[in-house]
């Protein structure tokens, strides 16, 4: 167990303090080193976290947590500075990415984000009242929505290497956006209010965290709060709330105004698939229903949430064959996806009753990582993983509980709406995305 416990700041505290000097001389130092297999080099960072990371799986959490504290140890040894701390980057305070990560004579400095404003990504949903379970797999599960928003959103809108997770370490930013998230999930702990996690003598604990040849592990338990093993914690320990200001600059992903629904632009019946080309603009798509396919749709409506096909849903909206452009690959953007938004503002409801999710070139990253792995896996070889990556990602997004939440009173057609959200005030125009097949498809009425 820790028998002292530091402090982390926010990085507007931080920036004002001499380990500001510290934490440049050992991340300089890092990037000096080019042996990706010596943990003193930046590389070797990217590359633990780029065949290790869980994401959208279990542990995503407390693997991170785990990640983030061996590599602010690194930090400590490096620049030989004992009160060396990594800093957060409250985003929600300040969305502005800091200059000081914007100085091209700093070491914190890339050249290839292409957004430097998260404010799209400031999603509440995680710290609502009805998120009180913790781990993926439960419905309303912290874990799991966090992941989502906002921690994918700030990938997608940072872009550059943020926007692949293969190398999003190799930015700088990573390091301290992920000590927010780490931070948020403290603050959503100790909120209170019927919130929990498993208990420590829960299995859900067992077994150890790895990261990489060259560094210990730790066991998953240590995770479970960061003062009792781990010795730190945040000096602000509270959840965000949705200021004014920031209701209207997240109001796409939070839900305080609904958007208009895109000008209709392309149509597909029900179950049928078709391509799709996606740009700077929104897309909306109509989904046409029979009147056999919208009794069979409103009769799995009526099915309780655990029925239909396992973790898809019996309804759901499915996106095959998903490449990225070379404009695409570079970020900055992303689109929220939502079902049945209204055409007019006005009704009631807030758009986040609509969401279905989120798409960006990290979510897709995420994708056609997990599908090499499972190719390799599958096939024993890279020849899975390449085959898997050349049919482009896959992404499936449930819509039952959206339809049950919205219960649209006519089904003659759903439509899917893909809201484009920006990181930066002139984003680069041009297709970033195409879909081989989009459909809506459900599985058949019980």
């Amino acid at each position: 167990m820790s028998t002292s416990v530091s402090v982390r700041p926010s990085w507007q505290v931080f920036c004002l303090t001499p380990q500001l000097q510290s934490f440049y001389n050992a991340v300089a130092s890092m990037k000096a080193v080019k042996d990706s297999t010596n943990p003193n080099s930046w590389a070797y960072w990217v590359e633990t976290h780029r065949a290790n990371c869980p994401h959208g799986v279990s542990y995503f959490l407390a693997w991170h947590r785990g990640f983030i504290h061996r590599f602010e140890a690194k930090l400590r040894e490096i620049s030989g500075d004992a009160s060396l701390v990594l800093p957060y980057w409250n985003y929600y305070d300040s969305p502005a990415i800091p200059p000081e990560f914007l100085d091209p004579a700093s070491p914190l400095y890339r050249g290839d984000r292409t957004g430097t404003d998260v404010s799209g990504a400031l999603s509440y949903d995680a710290f609502a009242d009805t998120v009180l379970r913790f781990q993926r797999g439960k419905t309303h599960a912290f874990e799991t929505i966090i992941e989502s928003r906002p921690h994918n959103l700030v990938h997608n809108l940072i872009g550059g290497a943020m926007s692949s997770i293969r190398i999003s370490p190799r930015d700088p930013v990573f390091w301290v956006h992920h000590a927010n998230i780490d931070r948020l999930w403290v603050a959503w702990l100790k909120a209170g209010g019927g919130r929990k996690e498993p208990l420590t003598t829960n299995t859900y604990w067992s077994g150890n965290l790895y990261y990489g040849p060259a560094v210990a592990g730790m066991p998953r338990v240590w995770t479970a709060d960061t003062t009792t093993y781990l010795g730190y914690h945040y000096d602000d320990e509270t959840m965000p709330t949705q200021s004014s200001s920031a209701a209207l600059a997240a109001s796409a992903m939070s839900g305080s105004a609904t958007p208009l629904r895109p000008a209709t632009r392309v149509s597909v019946p029900f179950g049928k698939s078709r391509a799709l080309s996606l740009d700077e603009q929104s897309l909306n798509v109509d989904v046409a229903l029979s009147a056999t396919d919208a009794a069979r749709v409103r009769s799995l409506m009526l099915q309780p949430a655990a029925a239909g096909s396992a973790g898809d849903g019996p309804v759901r909206v499915v996106l095959d064959g998903v490449h990225l452009t070379g404009l695409g690959h570079k970020g900055g953007y992303f689109y929220n996806v939502y079902l049945n938004l209204p055409a007019q503002p006005g009704t009631g409801k807030a758009a986040g009753a609509y969401l279905l999710g989120s798409v960006g070139a990290f979510e897709i990253s995420v994708a056609q990582m997990k599908a090499s792995m499972k190719g390799m896996h599958d096939m024993s070889g890279m020849a899975g993983a390449a085959a898997s990556q050349g049919h482009g990602a896959r992404l499936v997004f449930p819509a039952t509980d959206v339809l049950q939440r919205i219960w649209p009173d006519n089904l003659d057609k759903l439509s899917v709406s893909f809201v484009r959200v920006d990181g930066s005030r002139h984003p680069a125009k041009g297709v970033v995305m195409k879909v081989d097949a989009f459909r809506v498809e459900a599985d058949p009425s019980m």
